[in-house]
């Protein structure tokens, strides 16, 4: 078996607050070997094939984004600065109008778009949630990420949505076409590209699905024997809705009808009393954090609160920007603005919870998410010669790479052993033709739901 030995970098295992300067990580096929100093690597033992001198780079473990919907490509910049007063107006106003209006043909250069903004930022895992996921797998599987699909199983029509609107006429027959969906997604792409791709079921939540629907997604849930993923506590008009409709919180009846559970990943969680954050402890369940992407509507969870009891927390991206870089930083400034303390979360805390944060709430833990001999090969290279980085104290390295880099500093991308970014350019699909192509199909759909 071919080893590949990555050496001279500072290497960031994340898995303890620690650099090793001139460090170096190995591997022999999909799985580390070592990790330690460059001078400790037994060259002679294992007798590496290749060898990449990382020096000036940091090195470590790809990052994880537990929430995004790659379709979310065609809404580049339309929901950002529309106003509304935090009701997420832009959400209902062109979001999704513009998603839904997407031909079977658009999905898969809309959606590689952002999975290369995604891979060539540093992110190796991505989990994605949205309709007809059976159209994402083939992006996953060219690209060379690690994915994962679920699909979004929705009982009402999207499109006659707002925050202001507390009816929600439920559609069974739909939500049975999406959980048929569901169980094809599994017998198609659970398990496929080596291991690569994996799907879970998701929900769409209780302001978007019957209480009837959500226990029939649980129970195939625990029928295929993978995670949940659920839009829970995310916008405003939801809590009011289940609460007219059901006379409970989300949170509350989530967990009534099973739903929340350590499997679970819970997406946004923004509108969270203190009795909903013990439930979430209390479940076991995730929160994917997207840190960057609410504060464009105007509002932000009580993280505070939510990291003083304990919950899990990773990131998750959403739609629209998906450089979990922006995240990390977002995830500790916003959070010191709200409460006044500096300490709430650290570099190297926003750090764990993109990577090592991730990588417990998908399962994962034990695979992915830090630089471990027996882990799988998914490592990323970051550029730390340029000015934004220098000059360099080893003491406050982990700050200084969160901080100030960039995810366009990411050069190098292995995911499972395979290099799939080398020197900034993918080497798996031609990422110029996928924009073109983006770019001409983008144009079409706004066209035609936006009138130009």
């Amino acid at each position: 078996m071919s080893c590949t030995l990555i050496e001279h970098g500072y290497v960031v295992p994340v898995s303890t607050n620690t650099v090793i300067e001139d460090g170096a990580v190995a591997f022999e096929g999909s799985r580390i070997i070592y990790v330690g100093s460059s001078a400790g690597f037994d060259r002679q033992r294992h007798k590496p094939d290749r060898v990449i001198d990382a020096r000036g780079r940091a090195v470590l473990p790809g990052l994880v984004n537990t929430h995004t919907h790659l379709v979310g490509a065609y809404m580049k910049g339309l929901t950002e600065d529309v106003g509304g007063g935090g009701d997420a107006v832009g959400l209902y106003k062109f979001g999704f109008p513009v998603v839904c209006s997407l031909r079977p043909e658009d999905f898969y250069s809309g959606c590689m778009t952002h999975a290369l903004e995604m891979l060539m930022t540093g992110t190796t895992t991505i989990s994605n949630t949205w309709m007809h996921e059976n159209r994402v797998g083939p992006v996953f599987r060219d690209l060379g990420v690690r994915g994962v699909l679920s699909e979004w199983i929705v009982g009402t029509d999207l499109l006659k949505l707002s925050a202001r609107n507390m009816e929600r006429p439920w559609n069974p027959t739909e939500v049975e076409r999406r959980l048929e969906a569901a169980q094809e997604l599994y017998e198609t792409w659970h398990g496929k590209a080596d291991g690569r791709i994996t799907t879970r079921i998701s929900p769409a939540g209780p302001g978007y699905l019957s209480a009837e629907g959500i226990e029939k997604s649980r129970d195939l849930a625990i029928k295929q024997g993978v995670g949940i993923n659920i839009h829970i506590a995310e916008v405003p008009g939801e809590t009011e809705f289940v609460m007219k409709r059901y006379g409970k919180r989300p949170m509350e009846l989530g967990r009534e009808l099973g739903i929340l559970t350590p499997q679970t990943i819970g997406f946004h969680c923004v509108y969270l009393s203190d009795s909903d954050i013990d439930i979430m402890v209390e479940t076991g369940m995730n929160l994917s954090h997207t840190a960057f992407h609410t504060p464009k509507r105007g509002y932000f969870p009580p993280m505070d609160k939510a990291y003083a009891k304990g919950v899990s927390v990773s990131f998750g991206s959403d739609w629209c920007s998906n450089d979990l870089w922006k995240f990390m930083r977002a995830g500790i400034e916003i959070p010191r603005v709200m409460t006044g303390d500096v300490g709430i979360v650290t570099a190297y805390d926003a750090l764990r919870t993109a990577t090592l944060g991730g990588a417990r709430a998908l399962g994962m833990e034990n695979e992915i998410g830090s630089l471990e001999v027996g882990k799988k090969a998914d490592i990323i290279l970051v550029d730390m010669t340029t000015p934004w980085c220098r000059p360099i104290r080893l003491q406050n390295f982990i700050t200084n790479l969160v901080f100030n880099a960039n995810g366009s500093d990411v050069t190098d991308v292995f995911v499972d052993g395979h290099q799939v970014v080398a020197g900034r350019e993918v080497k798996t699909v031609d990422q110029h033709a996928v924009m073109r192509e983006c770019q001409e199909r983008a144009e079409r759909v706004w066209s035609k739901v936006l009138g130009g």
